[in-house]
């Protein structure tokens, strides 16, 4: 009898469990066309997005997004307030997004090029190149200042620098992933101080300046120049052909060198 009235208690006891998880149960829903856009509109202006012209619609999707992961994890209905401070609470990771979503557009304004170099920066050096394009228009030298340290940082940095807009961003071939200008040699070498380089390469190097004297072409790897021997596979260089006058200054500078 004892063991039999033992295995009673254990299967009240479930039923109670059972009960309890029951009343533990989500009964609620939100309405979502409703809840959504009040957030939005409320999270709007207290993050003070509204000054880089953010509307309700522009953060509908991100919000909504937010607002169910919240209230799954909830087991009672929040609030529209309780669902605003949980936003606000992590500001910095709802601008980034926001600032994601904006950096998406063909057009943007002053106020929000900005935003999204200060909310975003990694966001604004992945996209410079059209960044750059906008803050030129606008006149925004400020702006193409910052563009230029955040390509470095979070871009496609090339070892050149464009003589035109002064990113580096210049291919092998003298084209600008930043600006889209097609330099000609000329205008990169002078940008480069190419007649100054070479004679410190023949100071320095004079085997190496005479080799490439010899060869007629120099490889340049963003800092020197350096003969065609020195070439590393696989590192970018720029291959800079010598006229006749620059094989000269080599050679006599070299000459020079040998003879101290």
């Amino acid at each position: 009898m004892p063991r039999k009235s033992g295995r009673r208690t254990r299967k009240a006891g479930s039923t109670r469990k059972s009960r309890g998880s029951t009343s533990r149960r989500k009964k609620w829903s939100l309405d979502m066309d409703t809840v959504v856009p009040e957030v939005a509109r409320r999270v709007i202006e207290r993050l003070g997005l509204d000054y880089a012209g953010v509307s309700v619609e522009d953060i509908r999707d991100l919000i909504e997004e937010i607002v169910q992961a919240i209230a799954e994890n909830r087991a009672t209905k929040p609030s529209i307030d309780s669902l605003v401070r949980n936003i606000v609470r992590n500001g910095p990771a709802l601008k980034k997004a926001v600032a994601a979503i904006l950096a998406q557009r063909e057009d943007l304004t002053g106020e929000q090029i900005d935003f999204i170099i200060a909310s975003a920066p990694e966001v604004a050096g992945r996209v410079a190149p059209r960044l750059y394009t906008i803050a030129r228009k606008k006149g925004m030298d400020h702006v193409v200042d910052a563009l230029r340290t955040l390509w470095v940082t979070y871009g496609r940095p090339t070892p050149f620098t464009c003589p035109r807009c002064g990113f580096r961003a210049l291919t092998p071939d003298l084209t600008c992933m930043v600006c889209g200008a097609s330099v000609d040699e000329y205008e990169f070498k002078e940008s480069i101080g190419f007649e100054d380089l070479l004679e410190e390469m023949a100071r320095e190097r004079p085997s190496d300046a005479l080799q490439a004297a010899e060869a007629g072409f120099v490889l340049y790897d963003g800092n020197q120049l350096l003969p065609p021997s020195a070439r590393v596979p696989g590192k970018p260089y720029m291959e800079l052909y010598l006229t006749g006058r620059e094989r000269e200054i080599l050679r006599r500078a070299a000459t020079r060198a040998v003879r101290g």
